[in-house]
């Protein structure tokens, strides 16, 4: 059964995707067409619909858009063209939506609406319809099909006129987009002024393809005028047009001879139609080519921002700095600490006193049997409570000092919890700025893919789960090990002084009354007990743990560990993140490799 399912999607896939055709013009381009429909470039409807309008184009006949600003005659040039008086002429912008002239057997107009709805009127009633002093349903476009043999070949495309407003400025430059060549009509007075210039730069490439300047009105001048005004505008416009002519088209109504209209329709049907059709197919099918790859470079150009903002945060992670004020950190505790035990000794010290004792023991003598005498002597006397009394309850220095001690360790250890965050965030603002950036990223051409689109929003959207969370999780984790460290600290030495001094004071004071009572047995024999300073000084580290806590700072350095850990953790899920960024960038690679071949296809058209 799952074979069947899978023998069955492949014959699917092959029929659909691996289609043969034959070596002709057609044939490429439709090889060309099945390529685009590979499923992973998840095209969108706008682009299908473009590639589609491309590819069924060489079999219709070439696009020719009349060009000019307002009032330059391109409608009465269309109706001389129609031989009837169809589109409407004034002084005033009157063409207000593109009117496509096509062949039929009779005239006949057809209106697109925008809501996709359209309907077949009487011609006479087209004025009604492309005069924008009219208000109208929402009409897309006009398609006036006439008896002209002209026509089975080219389709004439009037636009609005260029500066009559900016609303038909931009539907005449929306509407040259998928045109094969164009008609550019000018007033003779105006020919070759720089405005004109510059929207002929900005349409080069389509007049490239037979494109023809004509200049209406010729009648205003005499002929010597006539040969001044073309000698200038050959000068001016050679460079962008096959071909410049000089009409009238008030003169073609009584002399068409005269008027150099035959001009226009020798020059039109003398068009290689094959050739303009198929460079117009090539140029419009390497745009969406460009299209597709810039919106790919887009996203690979986004992802590789962002893996040099990962490579920032290492290469700030391999400094030592941080390293150096750790040590530096467990040196500053361990004298701490030492200080500590110092400052108990010296207290101890103080509070050792002689004072004087005495004891009996059987005299010696004839006489003196059975006798005994006093021994006095001085010995060294140490009350553990009045001592301990005396340095932490009748006088508060000991205890604010011993504070101050523990709060600026815990400052220390604070601070270097706060240069862990710091190299978090390292990391995370980037992550928030590119999500901040790209959560939202937008097309800025119909044609791009929306799925792509999507899913690169929704990656944005997901960065700072997929990258900061893992992140996050290791900073708690690392800041936790080191107050659990400072917890332990604090517990068996910072906080533990008192204890300490307790146990070092009945050390010493035990030690004392025992060596008391052994000199006492034989002083010849056992000497009294007098703490040293060195001695009294290494007690009270080792009650307050300090030979403990130096090999856990230094010989055994905790933090330093914690600190190790954390950076080869914290580089370990930076490489997995690159990683990851590297495959969507190889799956963004694959898919301009698709497109670079189909580009090259079409380069061999």
């Amino acid at each position: 059964m799952q074979n069947d399912l899978i023998e069955d999607f492949l014959k699917a896939y092959e029929k659909t995707y691996c289609k043969s055709f034959d070596d002709s013009f057609e044939g490429k381009i439709l090889s060309i067409k099945n390529a685009f429909l590979e499923p992973s470039l998840r095209l969108n409807g706008f682009f299908l619909k473009e590639l589609e309008g491309i590819i069924a184009s060489y079999k219709k006949p070439i696009n020719i858009a009349i060009i000019g600003q307002f009032s330059s005659g391109k409608s009465t040039l269309l109706n001389l063209i129609l031989k009837k008086e169809c589109l409407p002429t004034g002084v005033v912008p009157v063409t207000f939506k593109p009117t496509f002239l096509r062949y039929a057997k009779e005239y006949f107009l057809r209106v697109e609406y925008e809501d996709g709805s359209d309907e077949i009127v009487d011609i006479s009633k087209l004025s009604h319809f492309s005069d924008q002093r009219n208000e109208l349903k929402e009409t897309k476009s006009l398609h006036l099909f006439a008896p002209i043999e002209l026509l089975k070949n080219i389709t004439l495309i009037d636009t609005p006129g260029l500066n009559a407003n900016d609303i038909d400025t931009l539907t005449t430059y929306k509407e040259l987009s998928f045109m094969h060549s164009a008609i550019w009509l000018s007033l003779i007075d105006n020919a070759g002024k720089k405005s004109e210039e510059e929207a002929i730069k900005a349409n080069a490439k389509l007049l490239e393809r037979g494109g023809i300047c004509v200049l209406n009105q010729k009648d205003k001048l005499n002929q010597e005028e006539l040969d001044n005004v073309l000698s200038y505008a050959h000068l001016v416009f050679d460079k962008y047009f096959k071909k410049l002519i000089a009409i009238s088209c008030k003169e073609a109504k009584t002399d068409l001879k005269k008027s150099n209209l035959p001009l226009l329709y020798e020059y039109l049907e003398g068009l290689d139609y094959e050739n303009i059709k198929k460079d117009f197919i090539r140029e419009k099918l390497d745009l969406l080519c460009v299209i597709l790859l810039n919106q790919y470079d887009l996203f690979q150009d986004t992802l590789e921002q962002l893996k040099l903002k990962l490579d920032e945060v290492l290469e700030f992670f391999y400094t030592k700095e941080l390293e150096r004020k750790i040590q530096i950190l467990n040196h500053h505790c361990l004298d701490k600490l030492k200080l500590v035990g110092e400052k108990i000794a010296q207290e101890i010290l103080k509070s050792i006193k002689e004072k004087e004792s005495c004891y009996y023991k059987e005299a010696k003598g004839l006489f003196k049997k059975n006798l005994y005498e006093k021994v006095t002597y001085k010995a060294p006397y140490l009350s553990s409570d009045d001592a301990f009394l005396a340095m932490f309850y009748h006088s508060e220095t000991m205890n604010k000092e011993f504070k101050k001690m523990k709060n600026e360790i815990a400052l220390e250890f604070n601070q270097i919890k706060d240069e862990f965050f710091q190299l978090f965030r390292t990391l995370e603002e980037p992550i928030l700025l590119f999500k901040a950036q790209f959560s939202n990223l937008q097309k800025e051409n119909e044609l791009e893919s929306e799925e792509e689109f999507a899913s690169f929003r929704s990656f944005a959207s997901a960065s700072e789960e997929f990258f900061v969370k893992d992140f996050k999780r290791l900073l708690f984790k690392s800041q936790l090990e080191l107050d659990l460290f400072l917890e332990k600290l604090n517990l068996k030495a910072l906080a533990n002084y008192e204890s300490a001094t307790k146990l070092a004071l009945g050390f010493f004071s035990t030690k004392m009354n025992a060596s008391k009572e052994f000199y006492e047995l034989d002083s010849t024999e056992f000497s009294l007990y007098y703490p040293k300073a060195s001695e009294v000084h290494q007690r009270v580290l080792s009650e307050l743990n300090v030979y403990e806590f130096e090999d856990l700072l230094l010989n055994k350095p905790v933090v330093l560990k914690i600190y190790q850990n954390y950076i080869q953790t914290f580089t370990k899920l930076i490489e997995a993140k690159k990683h990851f960024i590297q495959n969507l960038h190889h799956e963004f690679e694959a898919k301009k490799s698709m497109i670079s071949s189909i580009k090259s296809q079409i380069a061999k058209l």
